[in-house]
């Protein structure tokens, strides 16, 4: 059963992802302490799902979230990149005016703190 919920999260996710037009799945708030805050789904290194929310859980359930095509889907997803169950970083799905966080908020700020772009994130900020 464990395994279902999991398998049912993740495809909602990468459905999510690859499907829709405008996502914000290029950026993340760096000044979050723990990148799992508010997180609905965790993946890890094999990009299998280590823990989906129960609120996740529910809303597919009660056939607010399809997992079949992502209809109905936003919010945060969490990765764990080195395998100890524990986030590493964070980003954003299908949040923000026309389901994406407005590049201009992602680009004005400091590279290391607050709102930024992903790709800056990581070629700045990560073992800085």
């Amino acid at each position: 059963m464990r395994r279902t919920v999991f398998v049912t999260a993740m495809t909602v996710v990468l459905v999510a992802l690859f499907s829709a037009t405008a996502l914000a799945f290029e950026c993340t708030n760096v000044s979050k302490s723990d990148p799992a805050a508010g997180a609905q789904v965790l993946f890890g290194p094999d990009d299998q799902p280590i823990w989906v929310s129960k609120g996740l859980q529910n809303r597919i359930d009660r056939g607010i979230v399809d997992p079949e095509t992502g209809e109905g889907f936003h919010g945060i997803i969490a990765f764990d990149f080195d395998g100890d169950d524990i986030a590493d970083a964070s980003t954003y799905i299908g949040v923000g005016p026309d389901g994406e966080i407005p590049l201009v908020a992602q680009f004005a700020g400091p590279a290391c703190r607050g709102m930024t772009n992903l790709g800056i994130y990581f070629s700045e900020c990560v073992g800085a």
